[in-house]
């Protein structure tokens, strides 16, 4: 089963650690990137979701240079396919997963499109991290997973919420005062915002029902940098501990910049 999900998708520029082909240099860089808070508290989260990996079968879907990937196969996965578009960020994730000891146990693919599995394979799990605001065929990306979705299996995903603090100060100031219609958040090449509405109509359209949600980034903490101090931003880590308290109660979990909702098909085969 095939379906248009990254195809014509952005790129990002020839100087993102994405594009780099040296594994090394290029997981040092991804490494760092989740280690910021945001990115800690956001994988905390996700993991916790996620729950007892044991004896499963997790699809990665988008898994960059394979934190989760590696993640699940630490944590007894039976099996873990990560899935990229870029060829480059997964050499960093075979990389990973080979230093981390665990490479026999993944298995990756590069691929634009939501590859073809045999009919024998149903995932107990798949994860969409940062994946959907990229896709210009959402719709049709859930589709393909709810076709490979073990029953009463679970599809875990973290997108960016337009119901967020940061969305009303960023987005005014982007859109409305310097005129940047287009703006779509940190990331240049993603396509669209969502909210817990329009997630929860998109998933149960295709048959998942939403049973649990958290929220990250509920106040801002990644400032631009004070005048004369030479940094571009300032970050007051410190404030992530609000995302550990009330990104997992309602109303917070719902409206945090970033929003994870975890969905469940139906126990019955369909």
């Amino acid at each position: 089963m095939t379906s248009e999900t990254l195809s014509n998708r952005k790129r990002y520029h020839q100087d993102h650690w994405i594009r780099t082909e040296d594994n090394e240099i290029a997981l040092a860089a991804y490494m760092d990137q989740q280690s910021k808070a945001y990115s800690r508290v956001k994988n905390e989260l996700i993991a916790e979701l996620m729950g007892d990996l044991h004896g499963k079968q997790i699809l990665d879907y988008g898994c960059g240079a394979g934190l989760h990937t590696v993640h699940a196969a630490q944590s007894g996965a039976a099996r873990v396919v990560g899935v990229d578009a870029e060829e480059n960020v997964l050499s960093t994730a075979r990389y990973f997963a080979q230093r981390e000891g665990v490479d026999r146990l993944c298995q990756f693919l590069n691929s634009e499109r939501f590859p073809f599995f045999s009919a024998h394979i149903d995932f107990d799990i798949i994860l969409m991290k940062d994946v959907l605001e990229h896709v210009v065929d959402d719709q049709a990306l859930l589709k393909a997973a709810a076709q490979v979705i073990a029953p009463g299996g679970a599809i875990i995903i973290c997108t960016q919420n337009a119901f967020s603090m940061n969305y009303l100060v960023e987005g005014t100031i982007q859109r409305a005062i310097l005129g940047n219609k287009n703006w779509m958040g940190w990331d240049e090449t993603h396509v669209r915002f969502y909210n817990p509405f329009t997630l929860h109509r998109k998933l149960t359209r295709v048959g998942f029902t939403p049973v649990a949600w958290r929220s990250v980034y509920l106040v801002p903490y990644k400032l631009p940098g004070l005048p004369g101090s030479g940094k571009q931003f300032t970050r007051i880590d410190s404030l992530s501990w609000i995302d550990r308290v009330l990104g997992r109660v309602f109303p917070f979990n719902r409206l945090g910049w970033n929003i994870i909702v975890k969905a469940v098909a139906s126990p019955l085969v369909p």
